[in-house]
């Protein structure tokens, strides 16, 4: 049996491991990223469809807040192109700019005033009672309730019953709360390629379609993983983990007593994971001026759309405009049903996009379930990214900080996971005659 030694050992490239990745090489950790699929991005990824790049769960890219600054700090482009206008708010038939124009001025000034105001004084919703109390209370009118509800399934792909308000408010007013989104050139792919490619670069080591069977333990403490790859076990010695698989997934890798009394069990019953829908679609003629990310107010369940290649042309083949319109499911932490889900949606995706009947249908993404969820937790549950175990962290969904959302605060529980890290395990020099495999990322891979 293959026995190799590295430092760290993250589990899982979606945005929280690869920035984790990225961040520990970049400290001079000799790193081990393992990745179950063919490529990197996890639900932020890209695969393709005929010629047509879609994306498996995510769409736009954050430029600013925690993703701006890994990539500052990496010292990389990530290839984004930012639409004309970023990000729109569809008020039955007027479209309000709420990052660019004028009105996007006013929103972002007034949304700062009141950050600050609210930071100063103290002053912000009780915890407690969630966004739907918040509207029950006051009797909110139908086009109110899903406007809320369309907002929270866009950015927690949840409900507004699932969100508390203080969440809400702390994450519409915090400092750089809604930065601009862009779009990448070959998809939602295209920026953790660029990570990945930089990680790769410094040293580190990526195995794809590879997949951490277990942990093993020594006096309390992780001391390697087992590993099947390409068919093969391979033994790995590591002196810190990072899992992106989620709490409870990163949990049951490790031998019962290895954990505290309870804690497996208490994992189980916090696990409430979101859903969200997404049909991509194209056609040989434009449906509608979708050019940015569009929010929309008065729908059954369609909570944004986008015209891709309105930003990105080469996301479809020649003479093609690609389109996708997602939304959360009712019951967005629990089961739902999937044929009534869709029939709303494209009942909306009628309405918004004359000509959406005569258009090509490419794919249903849906990401739900424990396996493949939209989120691992219910918005301002998420666990803590330390564990019981010294030297293990969650990044990624299910362990991002307060108000934290999408893959910016997925990325930001990588930065705090690993300034944990660094201050627990120190960095030890290359054992003699160590090999460490490293294997580069195409820019074809995964699709």
């Amino acid at each position: 049996m293959e026995r190799q030694e590295f430092d760290a050992l993250v589990i899982g490239a979606g945005a929280g491991g690869m920035a984790a990745a990225a961040r520990l090489q970049l400290l001079g950790y000799r790193t081990l990223l393992v990745e179950r699929c063919d490529r990197v991005g996890g639900r932020a990824s890209t695969v393709e469809i005929d010629g047509f790049r879609v994306n498996t769960g995510a769409l736009v890219t954050e430029t600013g807040g925690e993703n701006g600054r890994l990539f500052a700090d990496l010292g990389v482009d990530p290839g984004l192109r930012m639409p004309r206008r970023p990000v729109v708010l569809r008020l039955g038939r007027r479209d309000v700019p709420l990052m660019s124009g004028p009105t996007g001025f006013v929103a972002q000034r007034l949304l700062s005033a009141v950050g600050a105001i609210s930071r100063r004084t103290g002053k912000r919703p009780a915890p407690g009672p969630t966004l739907a109390d918040w509207l029950d209370k006051r009797n909110a009118k139908p086009a109110l309730r899903s406007l809320a509800r369309n907002l929270t399934s866009a950015l927690y792909a949840a409900e507004p019953a699932d969100v508390e308000l203080v969440l809400f408010w702390d994450y519409l007013t915090k400092p750089g709360g809604m930065s601009p989104y862009a779009i990448h050139p070959e998809g939602a792919i295209g920026p953790w390629r660029v990570v990945a490619d930089d990680f790769v670069r410094r040293g580190g080591t990526l195995w794809l379609s590879s997949d951490v069977q277990g942990l093993t333990f020594v006096g309390g403490r992780v001391s390697g993983a087992t590993v099947r790859r390409g068919g093969e076990v391979v033994e790995v010695d590591v002196r810190a983990v990072v899992s992106n698989a989620g709490p409870l997934q990163t949990a049951e890798l490790c031998p019962p007593d290895a954990l505290p009394a309870g804690y497996l069990e208490r994992l189980r019953t916090w696990s409430r994971t979101g859903a969200l829908i997404t049909i991509n679609f194209a056609s040989r003629r434009r449906l509608g001026p979708i050019d940015g990310l569009f929010f929309f107010s008065t729908t059954r369940r369609l909570a944004y759309a986008c015209e891709v290649t309105g930003t990105c042309p080469e996301m479809a083949p020649p003479g093609w405009h690609l389109y996708l319109g997602a939304c959360a499911p009712s019951p967005a932490t629990g089961e739902f049903d999937l044929d009534a889900e869709l029939a709303l949606l494209r009942a909306d995706l009628r309405e918004h996009f004359p000509g959406f009947d005569d258009a090509r249908e490419l794919s249903v993404e849906v990401c739900a379930g424990t396996d493949w969820p939209a989120q691992r937790a219910v918005p301002g549950k998420d666990e803590p990214q330390s564990t019981p175990i010294p030297n293990l962290w969650n990044v990624g969904d299910g362990a991002r900080p307060w108000a934290g959302a999408g893959q910016s605060g997925c990325v930001e529980s990588a930065r705090l996971a690993v300034e944990s890290l660094a201050r627990v395990v120190a960095l030890h020099s290359p054992q003699p005659g160590l090999t460490r495999q490293v294997e580069r990322v195409s820019p074809g891979a995964g699709e």
